[in-house]
C-alpha cells in the first residue's frame, strides 16, 4: 500500500470521471422535444429538455465533487514536491 499516499488523487480522478460519465449517460429522466421542422430549408428549431430525478442529480454532483477533490489533491501534491536539484551546473 505504499502507492496509495502518492496515487490517491489519480484514483479519485479516474473513479470520479468514470462515475460522472455513467451518471450523465445512464439517466432515466423524462424528456420532451418541442419544435418544428422547416420543410423548405431543412432547419430544425425547438427545445430538448431532460428531467433528472433527485437521485440522479445527487449522483452527478457526487461524481463531480469526487473528481474535483482528486484534481485539487493533484495540484497540492505538485506544490508540496520540492524542486529537483539542478545537476547541470556542478562546480567540481
Amino acid at each position: 500500500m505504499k502507492w496509495l499516499p502518492r496515487r490517491w488523487p489519480d484514483l479519485l480522478i479516474v473513479v470520479g470521471v468514470t462515475w460522472l460519465s455513467f451518471a450523465c449517460s445512464a439517466f432515466a429522466g423524462d424528456g420532451n422535444v418541442e419544435g418544428q421542422i422547416d420543410r423548405d430549408g431543412g432547419d430544425v428549431a425547438g427545445d430538448f429538455s431532460i428531467g433528472y430525478t433527485p437521485g440522479e442529480r445527487l449522483s452527478v454532483a457526487a461524481a463531480s465533487a469526487l473528481t474535483a477533490m482528486g484534481l485539487l489533491g493533484k495540484i497540492n501534491q505538485r506544490r508540496a514536491d520540492p524542486p529537483a536539484p539542478d545537476q547541470s551546473h556542478s562546480h567540481e
